[in-house]
């Protein structure tokens, strides 16, 4: 059996790079209630499944109600239960990472012996916590089939962490429980470790406590490219933490929506995954349930039909495509690809993890601006990651910095960006004002660092931004916009040592840049990246990226490879002998994409086109709705 580590923000297998690709696994015939009614029979047909599918890896769950006592200790019966699923799961080379404190499950709160009133966080309950937790871990760490060990499943959902101190000191100790008898395997939560997350468990705040981070990503939208581009940008998101991420998550079920595109959804994740630098998905989950009336399905029946495997064991169209990707993972990992150095930062706001008295603003706000950001950079040619603000006072050396549609920063924040733009960094920020908290300022020094000042009158409000405006450049191109939100505005500005980049069609200046030292900061005065968010269904065609391609030129970033299309995100990892390029399409419709190409490349092998045209400056490239072309360069 392979033995899982973890390698700084890698994991290995073996030694070796792999990409854990798993499922969430209850048993089809007897799903949250597999322990109580086991049928090894039932379990090895699932696992024959799982394995001829190429999956790699399990996440199980230790459902408390049937493993534990009223003290903490755990039911014989039940261990050995576990140890026969461990030991068919190792006869099939499949690794299985178990959820040790589970409560919760599928729209319910399950009984846990130890805790019956759901104290979760208090020392009586984390003591009896920590007694379960060593048995089990002490029971199987040696076994061949574990991976790794989470702590539960979405714990929060049981009771909600009181502080940011209380779930911290809950993930720490328990944590360190497990780490005192096995110093190998990794050790997660199995929250929600998300910028979506309730404030304890962003992953700002438990990073430094885990072995990789564990997105559940659930995420609806109106728009069906910002739908997955989401997913893009929240994993990019937690890779620029600097530890391992595992998408723990992520599906949709097919009694309500239609198998063809939830298998096209779980394919474009898993490639997009691989193509960012994360360590593995797992999908939720292996199978539907026939048994409709047990519970939480009576009255949940969307938990039904996550499955890869229908109730009647055959297979939907997501297993043949997780068998493709499994397919895929064969090639590519005896290769030596890595990911491309980034080279721009979209910063976050420590607000939006800490907690400062008096200050509360949209969090929902923040997280649409970061996504469109991180989509306009993409589509500009930009590769872009994250930063958070307590690293502007350390060596990050990006030449431009992003810092969209944000109602503040700290005070030293402002400071350090205008150190950073003497020495030759671009820096760039769009501004929010909330008419709702009109006693505050983003800035405290518009007019030393962007060269500007404010023409609010005194005691007003705000500056309304209108429900439609046109942005207006200096060589006459236009960017039309909707707003939709009413509750968002500017403050007003005017120039003092900056130049107009951009008015609206009344003249008013909206995006502005000055120089400073060695480097520029450039300004918009409306909010641009948020606007667009709160659009129910974005205008792709417009070109909105245009905005961040001045960004860009401004910078001196010259990308490597550029999508023509902004429904198509283009990553690329590095080889010693060329590049491999992810072509993912996010719109449910074909998508033409020309691929500018900086040196001259030759096509050595592709996946998932369907047509594929090379010029000596670029590729032609024609892809299937929800598909994740892939070209191979050589040089």
């Amino acid at each position: 059996m392979p033995k899982v580590v973890r390698k700084g923000s890698g994991v290995l297998v073996d030694g070796l790079r792999s990409f854990l690709l798993g499922v969430n696994y209850w048993s089809r015939e007897n799903n949250i209630q597999m322990w109580s009614r086991w049928d090894l029979r039932a379990v090895q047909e699932d696992l024959d499944l799982v394995k001829k599918f190429g999956i790699r890896c399990l996440r199980v769950f230790i459902l408390a109600t049937d493993f534990a006592t009223g003290e903490g200790d755990v039911k014989e019966v039940s261990l050995q239960r576990f140890r026969t699923f461990l030991d068919e799961a190792a006869k099939r080379g499949v690794i299985v990472f178990p959820s040790l404190i589970v409560g919760h499950m599928s729209g319910k709160n399950w009984f846990i012996p130890w805790d019956p009133s759901n104290d979760i966080y208090s020392r009586e309950a984390l003591e009896k916590s920590k007694k379960f937790v060593r048995k089990i871990v002490g029971s199987f760490k040696d076994h061949p089939a574990i991976g790794g060990w989470i702590l539960s499943n979405e714990i929060s959902h049981v009771r909600s962490p009181p502080s940011v101190e209380d779930f911290r000191a809950w993930v720490k100790e328990l944590v360190e429980a497990i780490k005192e008898l096995d110093e190998v395997h990794m050790v997660s939560i199995g929250d929600s470790t998300s910028p979506r997350s309730r404030l304890p468990l962003r992953p700002e705040n438990v990073f430094d406590l885990v072995d990789y981070l564990s997105p559940h990503i659930y995420y609806y939208d109106d728009d069906e490219v910002r739908h997955t581009y989401y997913y893009m940008m929240e994993l990019e998101y937690l890779r620029s933490l600097g530890v391992p991420v595992i998408l723990e998550e992520y599906g949709f079920p097919t009694n309500l929506y239609e198998e063809d595109s939830h298998s096209r959804f779980i394919e474009l994740i898993l490639y997009g995954a691989l193509a960012l630098g994360v360590q593995g998905a797992w999908v939720w989950c292996f199978s539907d349930f026939p048994r409709e009336e047990d519970e939480p399905y009576l009255w949940e029946p969307h938990e039904l039909s996550f499955g890869i495997v229908r109730a009647n064991g055959t297979p939907k169209p997501a297993a043949s495509s997780i068998k493709k990707f499994a397919g895929f993972l064969e090639y590519f990992e005896k290769k030596d690809y890595r990911l491309a150095e980034r080279d721009s930062a979209i910063l976050v706001p420590s607000h939006f993890y800490r907690r400062y008295e008096f200050h509360n603003f949209p969090y929902q706000h923040i997280r649409g601006a970061l996504l469109m950001a991180y989509i306009l950079a993409k589509a500009s040619g930009l590769n872009p990651t994250f930063l958070r603000e307590e690293e502007l006072r350390g060596n990050s050396d990006y030449g431009l910095i992003i810092i969209p549609s944000i109602s503040r920063l700290l005070t030293r924040s402002w400071r350090l960006l205008l150190e950073k733009a003497r020495r030759g960094t671009v820096v760039y920020y769009s501004h929010v004002r909330y008419p709702s908290y009109p006693h505050m300022s983003a800035c405290h020094i518009w007019d030393e660092l962007f060269g500007i000042k404010p023409v609010l009158k005194a005691g007003m409000r705000a500056t309304y931004i209108p429900s439609k405006f046109t942005l207006v450049f200096e060589d006459g191109s236009t960017l039309e916009y909707d707003n939709p939100l009413g509750d968002i505005a500017t403050t007003g500005f005017s120039p003092i040592d900056s130049k107009v980049l951009a008015t609206d069609s009344e003249g008013t200046p909206i995006l502005f840049k000055a120089e400073r030292g060695k480097g520029k900061v450039l300004f918009s005065s409306y909010p641009l990246e948020l606007i667009l968010f709160s659009n129910l269904k974005v205008r792709w065609e417009q070109g909105y990226e245009l905005v961040y391609s001045i960004l860009m030129k401004e910078a001196r970033i010259t990308p490597l490879f550029r999508s023509s299309n902004p429904m198509v995100q283009l990553e690329y990892l590095i080889g010693s002998k060329g590049y491999l390029l992810f072509l993912l399409n996010h719109s449910y419709n074909d998508s033409f994409v020309e691929v500018g190409l900086r040196k001259r490349l030759t096509v050595s092998r592709t996946w998932n086109l369907k047509t594929l045209e090379q010029h000596t400056d670029k590729l032609t490239v024609k892809l299937a709705p929800k598909t994740c072309g892939i070209v191979e360069l050589e040089c």
